[in-house]
């Protein structure tokens, strides 16, 4: 009875281990979403209007404000008031202000090698709460401060550089700074070696008050960045409200880091692509219950035979745990219903990807005079009455996608 007893208390408890290492096993496995191209998931039709919102801003030119250059960072930062916009012009580098209506307000930054000037173009980051705005110069490796209405405060220059082309705040108190070619391979035509370098740090932490880098320990991809490849990394980060996602170009894994800078894997992109390294799938956006996911094609230097079945725009629904293929354009429709199809007020995979802003629910896109005035039959009446004010010197209209 005594042994009956013994085996029963040690099978019971043999249950128990296995049922905690079985909960702990599905939820590592659950938080960790494999997606793979060639697959076919069920498809979903969503209609653009039912999970966004979208609003169209002319940009108009004011006293201190010329021709707005599209930069490849992110350059737009939405508020309840406020419209930030980095001006993409190397030669002028700067954030220039707007209001809802599209009047120039200000501009914050200045071109210039001295205290609180800037070089080349910049990435930027919004302190709401500080009511601060922090730029940063890539190229100079400076980093200033000004106060919300564009009053110089403070700046620094880092030393090592940086190799930053992404800064956001991750808390109320820290900024942190991505880097996604920190580690690479250079391209053949420069060493036939194809030589490991590191330049710099890949996630990089600033107290925002003091300007000093955080002792933090670095984070290293898997793979690593590949020099003969063509792509901008500047929009390599996306954030959610609770974290952000980052991801560096030729690494199947994109990651989360939270509030409390821990980092987890959240997507992993097993696809068998026929040229390894080319081709990739990033989140784009997440709303409250979908992550949208963007193929992501890298164009290298020599030719290469690309498969289009792996070009795809998914959409990740958070409450069904699926992964849903989605048209590679979203569609507005008329009153009618009716679809329109080849408008630019539609937007595609690649809008995922290089139309993300500083926000966590926008996407912006510039719609440009000529290419209005060739669609105008297809455009809505409010974009209509917007192009009839409008000429071939003005700033483009700009297109406000905030999603449901």
């Amino acid at each position: 009875m005594c042994y009956n007893l013994k085996v029963w208390r040690f099978f019971l408890l043999g249950l128990i281990i296995f049922s905690i290492n079985s909960c702990e096993s599905n939820q590592v496995s659950n938080d960790i979403i494999e997606i793979d191209a060639y697959k076919e998931y069920p498809e979903l039709d969503l209609n653009l209007d039912d999970i966004a919102e979208i609003s169209y801003i002319h940009l108009k030119l004011g006293k201190d404000t010329t021709l707005i250059m599209h930069s490849n960072f992110r350059p737009f930062f939405v508020t309840g008031k406020k419209i930030f916009i980095a001006d993409g012009n190397v030669d002028n580098p700067r954030v220039v202000v707007y209001n809802h209506s599209g009047e120039p307000l200000y501009t914050i930054g200045q071109k210039g090698r001295g205290p609180g000037e800037l070089l080349s173009s910049i990435c930027f980051a919004v302190d709401t709460i500080g009511r601060e705005v922090f730029l940063l110069s890539p190229m100079q490796n400076r980093l200033v401060v000004y106060d919300i209405e564009g009053n110089y405060k403070r700046s620094v220059d880092f030393e090592p550089r940086l190799g930053v082309t992404n800064i956001d705040f991750i808390n109320d108190s820290t900024l942190i700074g991505f880097n996604p070619k920190a580690v690479y391979s250079t391209p053949e035509w420069l060493s036939k070696d194809r030589e490991v370098k590191k330049r710099g740090r890949a996630l990089s932490f600033i107290d925002k008050e003091s300007l000093t880098l955080l002792d933090f320990p670095d984070f290293n991809f898997e793979r690593i960045y590949n020099g003969d490849n063509i792509w901008s990394t500047s929009t390599s980060i996306v954030n959610t409200g609770r974290g952000f996602y980052f991801f560096s170009i030729c690494c199947d894994t994109t990651y989360f880091i939270n509030d409390s800078l821990e980092i987890t894997p959240r997507f992993v992109d097993i696809s068998k692509y026929p040229n390894e390294g080319e081709k990739y799938i990033f989140p784009g956006i997440e709303t409250k219950r979908y992550i949208f996911l963007a193929s992501s094609i890298i164009f290298p230097r020599k030719p290469v035979e690309l498969d289009e079945k792996n070009l795809k725009l998914l959409a990740y629904d958070k409450v069904d745990k699926k992964i849903y293929t989605l048209n590679r354009v979203l569609k507005k429709r008329k009153l009618d219903g009716t679809v329109i199809q080849y408008s630019p007020e539609n937007i595609n995979l690649l809008d995922f990807m290089i139309s993300k802003t500083l926000n966590k629910n926008y996407l912006a896109k510039y719609l440009y005079y000529s290419n209005l005035q060739k669609n105008y039959e297809i455009l809505s009446d409010t974009l209509k009455k917007i192009t009839d004010k409008m000429t071939e010197d003005d700033n483009p209209v700009l297109m406000l996608i905030k999603f449901k």
